[in-house]
């Protein structure tokens, strides 16, 4: 994938998709600073199911966006990780087979591997924005 060619409609859909994200952590966030899971109490069963839905859609959400978006940078990477796959069956470590795939990659196509290093970063740096921002935004409306 490459974010300057066929990889900027991916990257934009995964950072559209971020912001439903950050509504679902900031709700869920906001539910549980109001329960007590110390105790069963059934009369605040609709807060408490409103967070397990809550919880429980963000991990959807996350996985589909993630998925949605890794899927195009591994359309890139299927001779590599038959490669690496053909390492484990050999023996090797699963560590000392990404390590060589990625030398693999980098003697062959370096810009492949940028990218595949770019998408990494991106990834992270999408769940740390939803985080910081979930907990911004219910921390401000505790307040």
């Amino acid at each position: 994938m490459l974010i300057f060619n066929e990889g900027q409609r991916p990257l934009l859909e995964f950072l559209r998709n971020l912001t439903p994200q950050v509504l679902l952590a900031t709700t869920a966030l906001l539910l549980w600073a109001h329960l007590d899971f110390k105790r069963i109490d059934l009369s605040n069963w609709p807060s408490t199911a409103a967070f397990f839905l809550c919880v429980g859609l963000l991990c959807l959400a996350v996985i589909a966006n993630l998925n949605q978006f890794l899927d195009a940078i591994l359309n890139n990477l299927g001779v590599y990780a038959r490669f690496a796959r053909r390492e484990r069956t050999r023996g090797v470590h699963p560590r000392r087979a990404m390590l060589r795939t990625l030398k693999v990659m980098l003697r062959h196509r370096p810009t492949l591997l940028l990218d595949f290093l770019g998408t990494v970063a991106v990834v992270n740096i999408g769940l740390l924005t939803i985080a910081v921002a979930a907990l911004n935004a219910a921390k401000a409306a505790l307040r």
